[in-house]
C-alpha cells in the first residue's frame, strides 16, 4: 500500500493550476439532455505551465484533450445516445487550503449555477491528507452539498495515488449517502496507467497517461450506469 507521504513523487504545485478567471470551463450544446459537472484538480484539467514541461489545457498528462478522462467519459455517454453539456471546474486551490469560504467565490459560482444533473467529484490528491483524512471529510461533504444541491446523481472517486484512510472514507460516504462510487486507487500503483517516460518532470509523468485516463473514464461510466 502507498501512503499519502509517497505522493511527493507528484510535485506538481496545487496552486496556480488554472487562472482564477478561467477555472470554470463549459461545453454547452443547444440540444443537451443531460448536464454534467466535473469537480477536480490537475487530473481533471491543468492549464499550460511550460516550466514543468506541460503545454496542454486539459487533464494532465493525457496526450491531447480528447484523451483525458473528461472527454473520454463524454464520448462514452454520447455513444449511448446521450447529448451532454458539461462544465469542468478546477478546485485545486480549495482542495489544498480546505477553505470552505472559497466555495462561494465568484469564480466558482458559474459552476454551481450550471445546476448539473450529474456531479462528478474526483479530487483529494492535493489535500495534504497524511493522518488528516477524517478532518478533511467534512470539507469534502460541504463541497458536494454546495455544488450538487440540485443534482439527481453524485459520483465520487477515491484517489489515483492510493491512500487507504481517505479511500475508505470516500467509499463509506458513498454508501451512507447513496452516491455512485468509482474505485481508482489501484491505478496509481501501475506505471502502465501513468505517463512514465513521456515527460521529463517526474510529477507530470506520475499523472495518468492515455491508458490511465481511459480507465478512469471507464470506471466512472460504469458507476453511472450501475446507479441508474
Amino acid at each position: 500500500m502507498k501512503l499519502q507521504s509517497d505522493l511527493i513523487n507528484n510535485d506538481v504545485p496545487a496552486t496556480n493550476q488554472i487562472a482564477d478567471s478561467d477555472c470554470v470551463k463549459f461545453d454547452v450544446r443547444a440540444d443537451a439532455d443531460i448536464k454534467i459537472l466535473f469537480l477536480g484538480n490537475s487530473i481533471t484539467r491543468h492549464g499550460v505551465k511550460p516550466d514543468i514541461g506541460w503545454h496542454g489545457d486539459y487533464g494532465m498528462a493525457a496526450s491531447c484533450a480528447q484523451n483525458d478522462y473528461v472527454h473520454r467519459l463524454i464520448g462514452m455517454l454520447e455513444r449511448d445516445g446521450k447529448k451532454p453539456s458539461y462544465c469542468v471546474c478546477n478546485m485545486s486551490e480549495w482542495e489544498s487550503s480546505w477553505n470552505d469560504g472559497q466555495l462561494f467565490d465568484l469564480k466558482y459560482r458559474a459552476a454551481r449555477d450550471f445546476e448539473a444533473d450529474v456531479v462528478i467529484v474526483r479530487l483529494g490528491e492535493n489535500a495534504g491528507l497524511l493522518n488528516r483524512a477524517a478532518e478533511f471529510m467534512p470539507h469534502y461533504e460541504k463541497l458536494i452539498d454546495y455544488f450538487a444541491a440540485r443534482a439527481r446523481m453524485v459520483v465520487i472517486t477515491d484517489l489515483f495515488w492510493e491512500y487507504e484512510s481517505f479511500d475508505a472514507a470516500v467509499r463509506a460516504l458513498a454508501e451512507q449517502r447513496g452516491y455512485a462510487f468509482a474505485q481508482l486507487h489501484d491505478l496509481g500503483n501501475l506505471d502502465e496507467m501513468k505517463a512514465v517516460g513521456k515527460f521529463e518532470h517526474a510529477g507530470v509523468a506520475a499523472h495518468p497517461g492515455d491508458k490511465g485516463m481511459n480507465e478512469i473514464a471507464e470506471r466512472i461510466y460504469k458507476a453511472i450506469k450501475a446507479a441508474k
